[in-house]
């Protein structure tokens, strides 16, 4: 008997959804024998009907990074947070051509002021598996509401579409805060010289006596001190070298003391949060490039806009 096999493309689409868990499982796919009109009565076709929500299916991709892991596997993680609200249409030259291209909330992107977030692209905060936090200046959320308004989905789209989100994995960094952290409460605090860290770029110690009189800390978060940094950080730096410097009590706070045995008119020394002048961290990136994404792959691209610091996409992806 001959047989046609029809949907060959489509049966790859599938695969290759499932295999980059979009959410697709191939034992939701029907696959039915359908007869069609022949010469031939010994031929059939093979037909594969897709599952009814497959449009929501595909479209959640938007949302979701595929990256490798280390034992040479392939993983996927939400990176993104944008649910589809409805359709915007588009024409071409004549009416009769148009198609309707996604519009997507866009809500669950906080919105900073230009003092805090300058750069141009959306930022995703993750801490691990939690869901993600997204983040962008004020003037790029007023252009993307603009430009759904104006019916203009495609720049938009390709804006929030996981390939271009800039992600940080939180959970790191917040691992090496807590080994600070845990060293700095394993040395004698009351010894002769010591300094105690009150903040560190964005976590905030707060260390306060237990029952006992031991120093525990109460580590807190402040992202908008995060993202500060990241904005400065992918700033295309000042020709001027002093002007690209930060000094050290801008990305942390600290009190040093030093004990010492002398008589009442040498008193012990408290100097709290004052910067070497010789010891600055510097920006010596060279152009805008909006990389960062930590535990996440590490791809730069070319995202939203013309200006200086242009978000760049996130690494892993297909």
């Amino acid at each position: 008997m001959a047989e046609i096999i029809g949907g060959t493309s489509l049966s790859g689409l599938l695969n290759s959804m499932n295999n980059n868990s979009y959410g697709v499982l191939l034992s939701e796919v029907v696959e039915t024998i359908t007869p069609i009109e022949t010469n031939d009565t010994n031929t059939v076709i093979n037909t594969i009907t897709l599952p009814p929500n497959i449009g929501t299916i595909m479209e959640s991709s938007i949302n979701l990074r595929r990256i490798l892991d280390g034992d040479g596997t392939y993983s996927t993680i939400k990176v993104g947070d944008f649910t589809e609200v409805g359709k915007i249409k588009i024409y071409g030259d004549y009416v009769q051509n148009s198609v309707d291209l996604p519009k997507f909330d866009l809500s669950q992107v906080v919105s900073l002021n230009t003092n805090i977030a300058n750069f141009k692209f959306i930022l995703s905060l993750k801490n691990g598996d939690e869901a993600p936090k997204l983040f962008a200046s004020k003037d790029v959320m007023i252009d993307l509401i603009a430009k759904y308004g104006r019916k203009e989905p495609i720049p938009v789209n390709y804006l929030i579409n996981q390939r271009k989100l800039v992600v940080i994995d939180l959970e790191p960094l917040n691992l090496l805060t807590e080994q600070m952290i845990a060293t700095e409460l394993s040395i004698n605090l009351n010894s002769n010289k010591n300094v105690e860290v009150s903040r560190n770029l964005f976590t905030y110690t707060n260390y306060v006596s237990d029952a006992d009189g031991n120093l525990v800390a109460n580590p807190s978060y402040d992202l908008n001190e995060l993202i500060k940094y990241i904005s400065w950080v992918v700033t295309k730096p000042n020709q001027n070298y002093n002007e690209r410097l930060l000094a050290p009590n801008v990305i942390g706070e600290w009190v040093s003391t030093i004990n010492t045995d002398s008589g009442e008119d040498e008193p012990s020394t408290d100097t709290t949060n004052i910067p070497d002048t010789n010891t600055q961290s510097g920006n010596t990136g060279s152009g805008n490039t909006g990389s960062g994404n930590t535990g996440s792959g590490n791809q730069t691209d070319t995202g939203y806009g013309d200006g200086d610091n242009t978000g760049g996409g996130g690494g892993g992806s297909d």
